[in-house]
């Protein structure tokens, strides 16, 4: 391996190394080879520049931000062997050949003998990429149910108003055919006709479009506070 790859350690993708060219795509379209398919990731999220050996990574106004080592970086930045760079919340460690590991990150080593080595550091560091990618992580689970739970209650809502309606509308249609002395309990419901257990159809239409509108309701809900929390997670000025 003689050029520089981004090894993506998010675990769903973790399958993903991509080579970085002098001139590198990253995002959910484009260049198959720098692909990330992750609903945080924009259509071209970010370019990553190599040459004269420096690399430098451009965020291209992405949605959900691009970071370097937990930092938001707003334009470009310098990255190197061992940073790690997340586009939304994917993260990938750069790697290239021949360079060790140097995190950009402030070491705070304190106090250190022959027989105790202070790595607070390195464990500082693990520990806010750790926190940041479960917040993400917690984020964009919330975001998913509120997604189910909105296509769910909206299809409940189209059904129920379906059901109601084809009830009214078969009382409707019944009138004409009704004998003046019928007796109110043989008259037909103008809710429709009755189904299993007795009840009329245009109540069972009703019921769920009532369920429908309050499950939508509690889906906008959760998407719309998901969204609020990933921007404030975005305006954080992470520690490096």
């Amino acid at each position: 391996m003689s050029e520089p790859v981004l090894e993506v350690t998010t675990p769903h993708l973790s399958h993903i190394r991509i080579l970085l060219r002098p001139a590198t795509t990253v995002g959910r379209e484009g260049d198959p080879s720098a692909r990330l398919d992750d609903p945080t990731v924009s259509r071209r999220h970010a370019t990553i520049e190599v040459g004269g050996g420096r690399m430098t990574v451009h965020d291209l106004d992405s949605l959900n931000g691009t970071y370097v080592n937990g930092r938001r970086i707003h334009g470009s930045a310098e990255i190197r062997a061992g940073d790690v760079v997340s586009f939304g919340s994917v993260n990938a460690r750069v790697v290239a050949p021949g360079a060790d590991f140097r995190p950009d990150v402030s070491f705070q080593a304190g106090q250190q003998n022959a027989h105790q080595i202070n790595m607070a550091g390195r464990d500082q560091f693990n520990y806010i990429r750790a926190e940041r990618e479960s917040f993400l992580a917690d984020i964009s689970a919330t975001k998913t149910k509120g997604r189910r739970l909105v296509t769910f209650g909206f299809l409940c809502l189209a059904a129920g108003f379906c059901l109601f309606g084809y009830g009214v509308i078969a009382f409707i249609q019944a009138i004409p055919d009704l004998d003046p002395n019928t007796p109110p309990s043989a008259a037909p419901s103008p809710l429709g006709p009755d189904i299993a257990g007795g009840i009329p159809l245009g109540a069972v239409g009703f019921a769920l479009a009532a369920l429908g509108s309050f499950t939508l309701i509690a889906g906008i809900v959760l998407h719309v506070s998901a969204a609020a929390r990933l921007r404030r997670l975005q305006n954080t000025n992470w520690p490096q």
